[in-house]
């Protein structure tokens, strides 16, 4: 899987991302609902995370934490805990 990680700041000691989500996003329209509707480019590693947040695919799962093992964990040295992002919609897995 293809990375560009790069360091974040933010209110914590040490942060990093496996890379941008979205690399463009533009309005194709309205669909039926009257909701907008894109047609968006995604790097990779979004795309792994759209489908796993969005259409529940699992199987990006195992893709994503090892590529978070291999160049995120590196950079932090004696880690005592990790703290993932709140989902902003609860989900039932």
């Amino acid at each position: 899987m293809e990375n560009n990680i790069r360091k974040i700041e933010g209110n914590w000691d040490l942060g990093f991302s496996l890379d941008k989500h979205t690399i463009r996003s533009v309005l194709t329209g309205y669909n039926e609902y009257g909701r907008m509707t894109f047609d968006t480019t995604r790097t990779e590693i979004g795309e792994a995370i759209y489908q796993l947040k969005y259409q529940q695919d699992w199987e990006q799962v195992q893709p994503l934490a090892a590529e978070f093992v291999s160049t995120v964990l590196p950079k932090f040295r004696n880690i005592g805990l990790l703290i993932p992002a709140p989902p902003s919609t609860r989900r039932s897995r």
